[in-house]
């Protein structure tokens, strides 16, 4: 069974990582998301002609990296929605 001190750690320790998180949630926030994907949206329709296979896995890293940097966000609307593209795209050619 734990000891009161024990609890008073634990307590502290969440105190600070809580105090931590509701620090990066009030930072001010880089771009909006309809911003930042339009911006790639664009930059891959740019690409999409003369795209190698090493510039299309440096794409599907930027994605991930998306999806890392926003947890929040409807990531299988956003997935469904790459996926859908890619499709077109490659029936396209």
């Amino acid at each position: 069974m734990a000891t009161k001190d024990d609890l008073g750690n634990e307590t502290a320790e969440l105190k600070t990582e809580l105090a931590e998180l509701q620090a990066e949630k009030s930072a001010p926030k880089p771009k909006s998301i309809a911003e930042e994907s339009a911006k790639r949206a664009a930059a891959v329709e740019a690409q999409a002609d003369d795209a190698p296979k090493d510039e299309l896995k440096n794409l599907a890293d930027d994605l991930s990296e998306v999806l890392e940097e926003h947890p929040t966000t409807k990531t299988l609307l956003l997935i469904l929605g790459v996926f859908a593209a890619g499709y077109l795209l490659g029936r396209s050619r």
